[in-house]
């Protein structure tokens, strides 16, 4: 149990650090507005992120999957955190190209077109989360729960370090080798869940 525990924070942790329109766009708020502006769109990307998790949980949930459809959904799981590994591989720097200012709505709408969020929450989060029901009472909402714990506990991190130390986020030989360690937890927690399917 408390290994299901850790794998939903390590994978709130990457979810939260690797480079997307969140991430940028609270990146781009503390270059416009500082770090209070930057902490607007987190809390707003907890939000709707938290909403649609839920969403896809209760749907998954109402349709009563079988054991077998939910090892089906972990293998293509484990099949996205590989290619979730691949494009953090490539990650050489982080862009602050976009500086757009983030409301309610535009957050809502970059969440609610983002594929790869839903093919993570219904392919690796909510899997993950059911077997943790299974192991104990409401253990799906604890799963979720510790994930944003994970996720937002790292976007702030980096939303300050942004802040505080600008300059070495663009340094090149900084932020390939720290991508790559989330690559290797990447590729250890696909390897994981295949071996828990088969």
């Amino acid at each position: 149990m408390l290994e299901l525990f850790f794998e939903a924070f390590v994978l709130g942790l990457i979810g939260g650090a690797i480079p997307g329109p969140i991430l940028t766009g609270t990146f781009a708020e503390i270059l416009l507005g500082g770090f209070l502006q930057g902490l607007r769109v987190v809390l707003y990307a907890l939000i709707v992120e938290t909403a649609g998790a839920l969403l896809a949980l209760f749907v998954i949930c109402f349709l009563g999957l079988s054991d077998i459809a939910v090892k089906i959904i972990s293998v293509a799981g484990a099949v996205v955190l590989f290619w979730i590994a691949i494009n953090i591989w490539k990650i050489q720097e982080i862009s602050e190209d976009k500086k757009i200012i983030l409301s309610f709505n535009k957050i809502l709408l970059l969440v609610v077109f983002n594929g790869s969020y839903w093919v993570f929450w219904i392919t690796v989060g909510i899997p993950k989360a059911l077997v943790l029901d299974k192991i104990i009472f409401g253990g799906k909402f604890l799963f979720l729960g510790i994930f944003e714990l994970g996720w937002l506990l790292i976007v702030v991190a980096l939303a300050f370090i942004f802040f505080q130390f600008r300059p070495l986020l663009h340094r090149k030989n900084l932020i390939g080798p720290a991508f790559k360690s989330f690559v290797l937890v990447l590729v250890f927690l696909a390897v994981k869940t295949l071996l828990n399917v088969f």
